[in-house]
């Protein structure tokens, strides 16, 4: 077996880009995904780049086993900082596309602008149903995609048709979904995404210590007892002893 082949079989899956490309309507979104496909894949071949210099370390026997994981814990160090730089840049710019998206989604609906008085007495109608009554006749117009009844019920305050503001909320946001299906499928992939380097975040941190053979914790001792034993070697001036 390639040693390729064996390097990517020790790394998670977890951080495959394929989390994120392979979600339903990927394609559809993925120009606002691309940075958090981009952060997934660095991930996944930094771990693998740290697991290589790990086992080519392994063949320099001009080196002390401590000294070869002090190396690749410091290549691991710098890919650790890039991989966290992308997953906060893409983490940022997937929170404000959500947020603006959302808004989006709940924006006011314009109010139907008909011949007479035909909003008025749609939202009259509504008014006088029961709750149970109105939610059913919002459905239904959702679900035969009458902007009429909606735009009516929805283009003015809540109390006008009787309907309570989290319902003409909740009215609102169904029916940009219905308007807008593509607005509605980039802000399915972005949360998926997003939900991607969320499970992702922590198993980069345990795959670089996997990569490396050691915690940081246990890098910290040898580092320090690497600078303790180099300083012994640094040369001194003695003052002149004193009769």
């Amino acid at each position: 077996m390639a040693i390729n082949s064996e390097v990517k079989a020790l790394v998670s899956p977890t951080l495959s880009p394929i989390n994120i490309t392979s979600m339903e309507g990927y394609e559809e979104a993925k120009e606002y995904v691309a940075h958090a496909v981009t952060a997934l894949d660095t991930s996944y071949q930094s771990v693998e780049a740290v697991i290589t210099a790990r086992q080519k370390m392994a063949l320099d026997e001009s080196r002390t086993e401590r000294a070869r994981m002090l190396m690749v814990a410091e290549l691991a160090e710098k890919y650790t900082a890039k991989v966290q730089k992308a997953f906060e840049s893409s983490w940022d710019k997937l929170d404000k596309g959500i947020r603006h998206t959302e808004q989006e989604l709940s924006k006011p609906v314009e109010e139907y602008a008909g011949i007479g008085n035909v909003a008025t007495e749609i939202r009259a109608h509504l008014k006088a149903m029961t709750q149970g009554e109105r939610m059913k006749f919002l459905s239904d117009a959702l679900e035969q995609n009458d902007s009429r009844t909606l735009q009516s019920a929805l283009g003015a305050p809540s109390y006008l048709s009787g309907m309570s503001a989290t319902e003409h909320a909740h009215y609102t946001r169904l029916y940009h979904n219905k308007q807008s299906p593509e607005v509605t499928a980039r802000l399915v992939a972005m949360k998926g995404a997003i939900e991607k380097l969320e499970r992702a975040k922590p198993v980069v941190l345990q795959e670089f210590a996997s990569a490396v053979g050691a915690n940081q914790r246990e890098i910290e001792k040898l580092r320090a007892a690497s600078n303790a034993a180099e300083a012994a070697l640094v040369m001194k001036d003695f003052a002149p002893v004193q009769d």
